[in-house]
């Protein structure tokens, strides 16, 4: 059981929206196993909160959370160029500049693109933006305080962290309709996906967008079956 609050509490750690929190959560995480399991503290404290302690979702906004995207290019390398066997050194030399040609042609032509920094938009200088804290989980509203907790950090254990930093979420979207895509949110699926529910469902609100027909032919807590929609049957017709 101890093991199984132990995972939960790591996995709660890496949900962690800043490195602020982070740091914050980390102290009261050592704090609260120290005594419980001091071997693998030592070791997680060494490994994972001093040499590589880049595992948080909140380290780099609007950056990959896993490596996938590095693992897809190297199944188009083993797929389409190695074959899955290994090359001679000077054989290999040779297709890697074949490679690099044939992407860097493709990056000149606009097939692809590549963008190294963020673009700093005039709506961004001027803050032309709007907030909305949203209550998490199976609360139906929040107070000025419980959001004063969540800005503060107002957590004197991890179980207290745990219970607090996931209750309430921080939405931005912006003041213009036609840009609500760009929307930011500090929950977990928007840093895997860089979209969520919260963003979706304040900007259909707000009038910002319209759900699909076919959204609206799911109850909501079901998920969409696979496969296309039926059809709408025809009007005035015995099915």
């Amino acid at each position: 059981m101890e093991q199984e609050d132990l995972i939960e509490d790591i996995d709660a750690l890496q949900l962690a929206q800043s490195e602020k929190i982070f740091t914050k959560a980390s102290n009261f995480f050592i704090r609260k196993w120290n005594r419980k399991e001091p071997t693998f503290i030592e070791y997680f404290q060494k490994e994972w909160l001093t040499s590589h302690r880049g595992w948080y979702e909140g380290i780099q906004q609007l950056t990959p959370s896993t490596n996938n995207g590095l693992e897809s290019n190297n199944r188009v390398i083993k797929d389409e160029n190695t074959f899955r066997e290994r090359l001679p050194l000077s054989r290999f030399k040779i297709l890697t500049f074949e490679m690099v040609q044939k992407w860097s042609k493709s990056y000149e032509r606009g097939l692809k693109q590549f963008h190294d920094e963020q673009t700093v938009t005039l709506d961004i200088w001027t803050k032309n933006e709007i907030e909305f804290y949203i209550p998490g989980g199976q609360q139906l509203s929040i107070s000025k305080n419980e959001i004063g907790v969540m800005k503060k950090m107002k957590w004197y254990s991890f179980d207290q962290y745990k219970a607090k930093a996931f209750n309430i979420w921080h939405v931005i979207l912006p003041m213009d309709s036609a840009k609500w895509l760009n929307g930011q949110c500090n929950c977990p699926v928007y840093f895997k996906k860089f979209m969520c529910k919260h963003i979706v469902g304040l900007a259909i609100r707000l009038n910002y967008c319209k759900p699909p027909p076919a959204a609206k032919n799911i109850p909501i807590g079901e998920k969409r079956r696979r496969g296309r929609p039926s059809k709408a049957k025809k009007a005035l017709l015995i099915q």
